[in-house]
């Protein structure tokens, strides 16, 4: 299922109907028995990384988000919770999708705990993610706190690591790519092969906020992709982000290369918005997870380098989107599945799915009973799936085949 990204100031997620309380759908006896290192914190692998953290000592949980540069509070998780903050100010914020989101910004200092790590700052944005991200995402954290250290990530045994400086971990079997910077934000250079007559070479944003990468509408307009690509499909949305509407297109490339790695047959997207951060001049596009988490990845942002190792799922073969459309987890405040984007002419377009509608049920399992590790499986068992949605306090029941999209 293709995902959508929500950026404010470079804020990238998005949730299906998913429990991050617990690890259901996984073999816990298998889970608990991998040691994590020293220091090690616990993460929430599946699209996304998420982590446990405090916000002055309100327990959430938060994206782990490259693309972002601070701490980000989700507007109802602020509200419900009582915080009292004395100083604020209201301002505007822009990202991806073509308009921008209304935002207040807290200027009080702020404290942010996970594991042993404590965070304090000010200038907190607190803007509308649930809507976008899902009843589950309180939050995000971005590259501020880490600028002086080392980040590890690892992918396959889902844990994040801190480190004083690179000397402290082993990097051995790892290759090093150094890191452009702009502001708050990291690129390396990729290859991408399109198809036999286009490759794109450029610097590509990291981003570990968002699960998919693409390419710059500007950068699909210079090389001409729309003409240059024949076997796509197209996207639409209208929760693309805080900046709403959003388009573009999925295809796959032939293969991309970072460093001396090269992957075949990758899923990605370019962009067809007019403003926004996928309309940028200043980088090619955005390089996400699903390339990202191929790998053990060790971030030294001190010295603007990162380091690779392929993981387990290196070899893995890319799967192409077999639903033709994606939705946001609001079980808990709406009570069901919002559809926040379709692919144009997708099975599930063409039997009447519509941006808005509220799932409550798929092959006569209401969604609340679909643990979030367990989603993609869920999907991956069936050819055929048949929707209980309700649209306008009406319910509609919408039936339609899976198979790859491309």
């Amino acid at each position: 299922m293709r995902q959508i990204i929500i950026i404010g100031v470079a804020i990238i997620l998005l949730s299906g109907c998913k429990n991050l309380s617990g690890k259901e759908g996984k073999d816990d006896s298998i889970a608990d028995s991998i040691a994590l290192p020293k220091n090690a914190v616990p993460i929430v692998y599946v699209d996304y990384i998420y982590i446990k953290g405090n916000v002055d000592s309100v327990q959430g949980n938060f994206l782990l988000d490259t693309g972002g540069d601070n701490l980000y509070i989700d507007s109802i998780f602020h509200n419900t919770n009582n915080f009292k903050y004395n100083n604020s100010y209201q301002t505007k914020i822009y990202g991806i999708g073509n308009a921008f989101q209304k935002i207040t910004i807290i200027k009080d200092s702020v404290s942010f705990t996970f594991g042993n790590f404590i965070y304090r700052t000010s200038l907190v944005p607190v803007l509308k993610l649930k809507p976008v991200g899902g009843d589950y995402i309180d939050g995000l954290i971005g590259t501020r706190y880490f600028l002086q250290s080392v980040l590890e990530i690892n992918y396959a045994k889902e844990y994040i690591n801190i480190f004083k400086t690179i000397d402290s971990t082993d990097i051995s079997d790892y290759q090093i790519v150094p890191m452009g910077k702009h502001g708050h934000n990291f690129y390396v250079p990729l290859i991408v092969k399109i198809n036999d007559s286009t490759t794109i070479t450029g610097n590509f944003h990291i981003d570990t906020g968002t699960p998919f990468s693409t390419f710059t509408s500007y950068v699909a307009k210079t090389y001409n992709l729309t003409d240059k690509i024949e076997r796509k499909v197209r996207y639409y949305t209208k929760y693309g982000g805080v900046g709403g509407e959003s388009s573009g297109y999925d295809f796959i490339a032939d293969s991309v290369q970072i460093s001396d790695y090269r992957l075949e047959n990758v899923n990605m997207s370019y962009s067809a918005d007019w403003s926004g951060v996928l309309a940028s001049e200043g980088y090619s596009g955005i390089l996400g997870s699903n390339i990202l988490d191929r790998f053990d990845i060790i971030f030294d942002f001190r010295n603007s380098n990162l380091y690779l190792k392929p993981n387990k799922k290196f070899n893995e073969p890319y799967i192409f989107d077999r639903l033709g459309f994606s939705y946001v987890d609001r079980c808990k405040t709406m009570g069901g599945w919002i559809v926040a984007s379709l692919t144009e002419n997708s099975a599930a377009e063409k039997q009447g799915l519509r941006i808005d509608d509220k799932i409550i049920s798929v092959n006569n399992t209401p969604v609340e009973e679909i643990p979030y590790e367990t989603q993609e499986a869920f999907f991956k068992k069936t050819d055929q799936a048949k929707f209980v949605v309700i649209r306008a306090d009406s319910l509609k029941t919408i039936e339609f085949g899976l198979a790859p999209l491309l």
